[in-house]
């Protein structure tokens, strides 16, 4: 085994499994795109995008069914599936006004 794989089980033991729907607000507010979350823990997730090219290297990810969001940065990329780490702490989804 390789020392990624290693890592990469490690983690995994770690994370919890989940099928989530998550967000990835791109700077300003300008734009979104919709992930699914496949497994989380409080460092960090792996999610699956349909165009992971369109998903910049630092964003925000918001987490739908909990409203959370938090500030994310691009760990790797492998096919449709993008590793994630959270910086600084977790803040409820502000409410829309109107």
């Amino acid at each position: 085994m390789t020392h990624d794989t290693l890592v990469d089980e490690q983690r995994i033991l770690r994370r919890q499994r989940v099928l989530k729907k998550g967000l990835i607000v791109l700077a300003n507010n300008s734009s979104t795109i919709d992930c699914t979350i496949r497994n989380m823990s409080d460092e960090g997730a792996k999610i699956l995008c349909g165009d992971q090219f369109a998903v910049p290297n630092e964003f925000r990810f918001v987490t739908l069914s909990d409203n959370l969001v938090r500030d994310a940065k691009v760990i790797w990329r492998r096919g449709d599936q993008i590793g994630i780490g959270f910086s600084g702490g977790t803040r409820p989804l502000p409410q829309r006004k109107g």
